[in-house]
């Protein structure tokens, strides 16, 4: 089996983490992560919902919070995931905006806070700081989710409430 047919068949997983993320991020924002400091999470708009069957697959909404809108309700019950998203990330007093595709991963318009004025070398370093911050933060969240849904007892518990979560919206 290639690698692409093998990131083809695990693409689900980043559909699932977005989705994922948007219920928690509704049900007070902050993830708490082992060993550190807790993450909030705001979805933002535009995002993009897709399901793997049916003629009208995929959705996109857009708009001011388009993650709270009637629309998006309806394509959570339609059993539509969560494929792309504007996300606002922020830990620790530091926030990023972004763009991430579940599908691959792929993370664009990653905006970063603005250091202030000062020397080149400083902002320079300081911005390569923030980026890896950003990415040590992300790939926490991602564990975070993984160890939750590969844990046998939990992930069901946890599905139950975001079927609930879904009903509510």
């Amino acid at each position: 089996m290639g690698v692409l047919e093998l990131i083809q068949q695990k693409s689900f997983l980043g559909r699932e983490f977005l989705t994922w993320l948007w219920y928690r991020s509704e049900q007070g924002g902050q993830i708490e992560l082992h060993g550190g400091k807790p993450v909030t999470v705001e979805i933002m708009g535009p995002i993009l919902l897709d399901a793997q069957y049916g003629d009208a697959r995929a959705s996109t909404l857009k708009g001011e919070s388009p993650a709270t809108s009637p629309e998006a309700g309806t394509a959570l019950i339609e059993g539509k995931k969560l494929r792309r998203a504007r996300l606002k990330m922020e830990r620790d007093g530091v926030e990023w905006v972004l763009t991430l595709d579940g599908e691959t991963f792929n993370i664009s318009g990653l905006a970063i806070p603005n250091p202030g004025r000062m020397p080149f070398e400083d902002t320079l370093t300081m911005r390569a700081e923030m980026i890896f911050e950003f990415e040590r933060t992300l790939d926490t969240l991602f564990q975070e989710f993984m160890h939750l849904r590969l844990e046998a007892k939990q992930w069901p518990k946890e599905i139950k409430k975001i079927h609930e979560w879904v009903k509510e919206k």
